[in-house]
């Protein structure tokens, strides 16, 4: 950080060293402010004409375009992992971006006249990584900053089916594709690139049906997706911590999208206990809870801020494992009744209706676990960023409070 001034000029080169830095705050997040970083490395971007494909009467030869298409799609990638991650609107949004991506062949077989195309394609993994991040982005965009759905989608129910299926396609492409690789030596990339997969998959289904700001109470259907994608996305997190692979490289992304998951965990188990009870018994409710702990516990290691989000998951737990408990008990006690009466259902007895009636569905009471704070930080779940500037960005308590129930 001595040496910022140095290495940060208003070029290419420049831009390299920005998300040079960007990529170690990933590792360390402590380190710098990642949603000022990538706020700067966007704007460079832009400045450069980056986010256009040059014309042909640029004059541009074949390495240039695509050290152009290198750098601003690695710096397009992070910017959408941070906001997304933060629950902020991105900036560069798809709709302003007309660049194809990089050759996804070595740097070596790419010169200033041509692409060796008889080599490896050794750029699998961010090729990859860079259409999910196009569907995240449009996620963010309709989701969270109110920007109209497609003109080919009829109603936001459809844009819904057609946004999962794209991520499903996404997943399965990436299996099929690693199932076709007969390359020993980019075995390791394609074994990082399934467990990726799988885990975006599933945080994708948590960000798609979380409460947000366009759908502030979700149907039940659709938050009992995200109550299994959290789970299965905590777990995909907690392999791919104690991985050779990820357990220095990933950081930053599992704690946010973790703890993120775990407030859409829990505020299904709140208001769909019926249906959660219906499929699994209370041991297996319980492993599901654990799994959180335990993501929070192995990734405190690199990074202390983590700790923090374990004591904030287990205070919001306490209340809410509580309620369950007491709701399978009286649900078991009405169906010795019932059986003996036949009076009445259950399921509607203890409210097997749906969310409209909940007023406070949209505002939980959550600490921000990333600061250090005094007094209350309220603010409410769909807009909830876990992140270490809440004071300086104006992200706290004093721009949520009139999002508050009174």
């Amino acid at each position: 950080m001595l040496h910022v001034s140095e290495v940060m000029s208003n070029d290419l080169a420049g831009l390299q060293a920005l998300l040079l830095l960007i990529q170690y705050t990933f590792l360390n997040p402590s380190v710098a402010n990642l949603w000022l970083l990538t706020g700067l490395s966007s704007e460079a971007c832009i400045e450069l004409g980056l986010h256009q494909e040059l014309p042909a009467t640029a004059g541009a030869d074949v390495l240039e375009r695509d050290m152009r298409r290198r750098i601003f799609w690695c710096a397009w990638e992070m910017e959408v992992a941070v906001c997304a991650g933060f629950h902020r609107p991105v900036r560069t949004k798809n709709k302003y971006v007309n660049v194809s991506f990089p050759s996804e062949f070595g740097d070596h077989a790419i010169s200033r006249s041509h692409v060796d195309t008889t080599g490896p394609r050794l750029k699998i993994v961010p090729c990859r990584i860079w259409r999910f991040r196009k569907i995240e982005s449009d996620i963010m965009s309709v989701l969270y900053d109110d920007e109209p759905i497609p003109e080919d989608c009829a109603s936001l129910e459809e844009w819904f089916t057609r946004t999962e299926t794209a991520i499903r396609t996404w997943m399965e492409e990436a299996h099929s594709s690693a199932a076709l690789n007969q390359d020993p030596s980019l075995k390791s990339q394609w074994d990082e690139m399934e467990l990726y997969a799988d885990i975006a998959y599933q945080y994708t289904l948590v960000l798609l049906f979380r409460p947000c700001p366009r759908v502030k109470m979700p149907s039940r259907e659709n938050l009992m997706k995200g109550f299994h994608a959290a789970v299965q996305a905590a777990t995909g997190y907690w392999e791919q911590a104690n991985s050779e692979f990820g357990y220095m490289k990933y950081v930053f992304h599992p704690c946010h999208h973790t703890f993120s998951a775990a407030i859409v965990f829990l505020q299904a188990l709140q208001y769909c206990r019926p249906e959660i009870a219906d499929l699994h018994t209370l041991e297996e409710v319980e492993e599901f809870m654990m799994c959180f702990s335990r993501f929070f516990s192995t990734i405190s290691e690199r990074w202390p801020a983590a700790t923090r989000c374990l004591h904030e998951y287990e205070r919001l737990l306490g209340p809410v494992k509580k309620e369950y408990s007491e709701f399978l008990e009286q649900r078991s006690r009405l169906l010795d009744e019932q059986l003996s009466m036949n009076a009445y259902s259950v399921d509607g007895y203890l409210g097997h209706n749906g969310l409209d009636d909940i007023d406070s569905f949209a505002f939980w009471e959550v600490s921000n676990p990333f600061i250090d704070f005094t007094g209350d930080d309220l603010i409410d779940n769909y807009t909830y960023p876990p992140y270490d500037w809440n004071a300086e960005f104006g992200f706290g308590m004093e721009s949520m409070d009139s999002t508050l129930p009174s």
